[in-house]
């Protein structure tokens, strides 16, 4: 090396034993000064730990003039984590130990710079004294490129990319080892032979043709690539290939950087699937449908062909969720739908929009008759009981038809004139088919406006309650109300409760129907009580609706409360059927209510499924008779029979009775004849406004004696 020659020729320079040393910087010819002065290798002369001579070249690489450095500390040179090491080389060569080293460390630039130095170093005797000559090199650049191309063969040999470089011939020069666990070959297998080896015949040559126009013309390619693995096994990759060129322009190797893309063509596949398909059974989902039906369509309008949308909707399926969960309701689906797919042709579609719902497109139809086989195999289909877990459930459902192009010309009107029609024959007691007609939108469309004109009627002072009295049988005299929802429309006039309560129902709008109501009724109790001086038990009834609400005891609670009125006086009244679905939160919720003074009555008593074993544990206070029983009492023996151990049973339970729909004399009579306690009824009166109620009342508390034929007369 150069600066290895240069230090040869200042040894010789500084020889003791050949007497040339008077004075180091002054020469006969000066060819040696020249040499050190003009060096483009830093020279340095070293005595009792400082430089004694510094070369221009030295002095540049540690950003000094020469003359700041003469006399200067070695020590402020050197990277301080770095001073033990030169320390250490520089007493080596002062005692001996070593006469030439060569090493390398961290300097410190006059701008606080830290720069990577290597230096050859020779030990010599000076004017009588121990000295170091030699040579630095500044090495940053160098190191700085040692550590990149490290760096690279880090990421070459631990990339999961496989790379391949190739000369410009195409032969493979070098492989790394993705390039292995990717396609199977060891390096000793592809280098020197051509890529074609990982070679798939998916491809044709003018897909080849463009890849290598391409890369000429761009110095690059890119694209998705499908090749063969060594076990012959065929994978896409996304494949980048580029030129490398030298100074020259000239190019010298292309490197390809290629990823097996398998995986992520699988999971695209699958969210592609899951995007068109029902997670749950596999069936084509409601966007898929869409589809499928603006095609059935299109082909349909060409062909001059019929074709049919159906809904097929589970009956009562909440029940099976919310009885046995969600777990075995998913179960019944996927059976459900391998048994609707078995019926349907090849070229007709079954989908799911989602819960209990189906829908059908079934094409090239000739006549309905055709929809109804498919229908009546449908049904047949369902009527097998299923058997899931150890339960046997028996599945029907409801379905809606329509018919292109005499229903419907388009999806949205074919898709609703269906459902309109599905809706109608749940409505017609289920387990059966409805073909649309333009009647049932008709109705529809009414049922929509009167659910949105109900949303608005609280708002709008529509409601009204009326009351009914609740006579003794024994005295003529109302010991109480039944408070019952009135609606008068502003258009439409008086509608009845029998059309808008289960609307409500059904719609959710019941909670905050029935909170109103009873806030009116605790008002009105109040009122009356404030007023009259006396007592009156108003009755509120609770809809199955609210029953379901996990917060209703405290609903209930605050508005008597705000109401500022005794619990005792507000009669809750529930249903039969609706205290028996869930006995045990029945009788948690009544409890709680039964606790702060609140009295209930089971309405519709008969009607039901009641347990007696259930319905003894509940802290009910009366039983109301439904009127379907009291309507025939003196005409039919059976209603007679059931109403008397009605009433026995009652009275057994420490219950008060109440006969509803009384409406004759001879009713009343065999009522009283029979010790029922309390009557409600038109032979007293219908349900009034609350003004007509007072009256009312003030008049039976003049009533004193019953005639014998049970009719009470006012004196």
């Amino acid at each position: 090396m150069i600066h290895e020659k240069e230090l040869y020729m200042i040894s010789e320079i500084v020889d003791v034993d050949r007497g040339k040393n008077d004075d180091f910087f002054k020469y006969d010819d000066g060819r040696y000064q020249c040499i050190l002065e003009e060096s483009m290798v830093g020279i340095y002369l070293i005595q009792d730990g400082v430089f004694t001579y510094v070369n221009p070249k030295f002095a540049e690489m540690f950003g000094y003039g020469q003359d700041e450095l003469v006399h200067k500390k070695i020590m402020d040179l050197i990277y301080e984590n770095d001073q033990a090491l030169v320390n250490e080389n520089v007493n080596k060569r002062l005692m001996g130990e070593a006469k030439s080293l060569r090493y390398e460390f961290r300097g410190v630039k006059k701008d606080l710079t830290i720069i990577d130095i290597e230096v050859l170093g020779t030990h010599i005797v000076f004017e009588d004294k121990p000295a170091i000559i030699g040579s630095a090199m500044d090495i940053t650049e160098r190191k700085e490129n040692s550590e990149r191309l490290r760096m690279a063969q880090k990421v070459f040999e631990n990339t999961i990319e496989g790379i391949v470089v190739t000369d410009t011939k195409g032969m493979i020069q070098m492989v790394n080892p993705a390039f292995t666990a990717i396609t199977g070959y060891t390096p000793e297998e592809a280098i020197g032979r051509n890529p074609r080896l990982l070679k798939s015949e998916r491809h044709n040559q003018l897909f080849y043709k463009d890849m290598w126009d391409a890369l000429i013309n761009t110095g690059t390619w890119q694209g998705e690539i499908w090749n063969r693995r060594k076990n012959g096994e065929t994978y896409p990759e996304w494949l980048t290939i580029s030129a490398i060129r030298n100074d020259y322009g000239e190019t010298t190797h292309y490197i390809s950087v290629f990823n097996d893309i398998t995986e992520n063509i699988r999971k695209e596949e699958h969210i592609k699937h899951l995007a068109y398909f029902d997670a749950l059974t596999g069936l084509p989902n409601r966007f898929l449908f869409g589809d499928r039906l603006n095609l059935a369509i299109t082909h349909a309008q060409h062909h001059k062909h019929m074709l049919a949308v159906m809904v097929l909707d589970v009956d009562r399926f909440k029940r099976i969720n919310d009885t046995l969960g969600h777990a075995v309701g998913d179960m019944v689906i996927q059976t459900v739908a391998d048994r609707l797919s078995r019926c349907i042709g090849e070229g007709d579609t079954l989908s799911r929009l989602g819960g209990d719902e189906f829908m059908f497109i079934l094409e090239e139809i000739e006549d309905v008759q055709n929809v109804t086989k498919i229908i009546h195999r449908l049904f047949d289909a369902l009527a097998c009981p299923l058997s899931i877990h150890g339960h046997e459930l028996h599945i029907t459902g409801s379905i809606g038809v329509s018919m292109y192009p005499g229903d419907g010309q388009d999806l949205d009107t074919l898709v609703k004139n269906a459902d309109t029609a599905m809706y109608r024959a749940k409505e017609l007691g289920r387990n059966n088919y409805q073909l649309y007609t333009p009647a049932m939108n008709d109705k529809a469309i009414a049922r929509l406006t009167m659910e949105n004109d109900l949303r608005k009627a609280i708002e709008r002072n529509e409601l009204t309650l009326y009351y009914q009295p609740k006579v003794d049988i024994k005295s003529g005299k109302i010991t109480g109300a039944e408070a019952l929802v009135r609606w008068n429309h502003p258009q439409r006039g008086r509608i009845s409760p029998g059309d808008f309560i289960p609307l409500a129902e059904e719609t959710g709008l019941i909670e905050p129907l029935g909170e109103w109501v009873l806030q009116q009724a605790c008002c009105q109790a109040r009122k009356w009580q404030d007023e009259k001086g006396q007592d009156i038990y108003v009755s509120v009834n609770l809809s199955p609706r609210q029953f379901q609400n996990g917060n209703l005891a405290e609903q209930i609670i605050a508005v008597v409360e705000a109401a500022e009125i005794d619990p005792k006086y507000i009669e809750l009244e529930i249903t039969e059927s609706c205290a028996m679905k869930n006995p045990e939160h029945t009788l948690r919720l009544l409890q709680r209510l039964k606790g702060k003074g609140f009295t209930f009555s089971i309405d519709d008593f008969g009607t039901g499924y009641s347990s007696l074993g259930v319905l003894k544990k509940f802290p009910i206070d009366r039983l109301k008779i439904d009127q379907s029983f009291v309507r025939d009492i003196t005409k039919d023996e059976d209603d007679k029979a059931i109403v008397l151990a009605m009433i026995s049973m009652a009275h057994s339970m420490r219950l008060k009775v109440v006969a509803e729909g009384v409406e004759t004399s001879e009713q009343l009579e065999f009522l009283m004849e029979n010790h029922c306690d309390q009557l409600q009824g038109y032979l007293y009166s219908p349900p009034v406004p609350a003004d007509e109620f007072e009256k009312l009342w003030e008049n039976s508390m003049n009533l004193h004696e019953i005639e014998s034929i049970g009719i009470w007369r006012v004196t």
